[in-house]
């Protein structure tokens, strides 16, 4: 009976399919979360601290920060299909947080204006779970870097 070991390598995380039509659901889970982290960070009336707290979360000087951080660069992770695995992997708890909180939240803190609606979320985590799945595809850096090495 032999036990085959299996390692998790650079090159295994970005292994790719060459299929085109992945672009779609990195765009779309890649552009709201880059998009909506870098919101976050530069207008103040928009900061993450707020509703990491309305939505009764703990450690929320530290639980805010971290998810804007975790929100642009698995966003950009997805844009550039660069260790999308990774970017998606990064990607569905923090839009699994988002549910969470657009399901506890009775009033938004940044106003009812600001409320995206619950589905971006639901979208967000099924297209990255799609890329978790499938790879970045042929139009990445990951697809590129697989064509390359082989």
């Amino acid at each position: 009976m032999s036990v085959r070991s299996s390692t998790l390598s650079a090159a295994t995380l970005r292994q790719t399919q060459p299929n085109r039509h992945l672009l779609v659901p990195r765009l779309v889970a890649g552009l709201p979360l880059f998009g909506i982290g870098l919101i976050h960070i530069i207008d103040p009336e928009l900061r993450m601290d707020p509703l990491v707290e309305a939505a009764g979360l703990p450690l929320v000087s530290v639980l805010a920060p971290l998810a804007v951080a975790i929100e642009v660069v698995a966003g950009a992770m997805l844009l550039a299909g660069l260790f999308a695995r990774i970017g998606a992997l990064l990607a569905i708890p923090t839009m699994l947080v988002a549910i969470y909180a657009h399901l506890t939240i009775d009033v938004w803190p940044n106003g009812a204006d600001n409320e995206p609606p619950i589905l971006l979320p639901i979208v967000v985590a099924v297209c990255a779970a799609y890329i978790l799945w499938r790879g970045a595809g042929r139009w990445s850096i990951d697809g590129w870097r697989s064509r390359a090495s082989g």
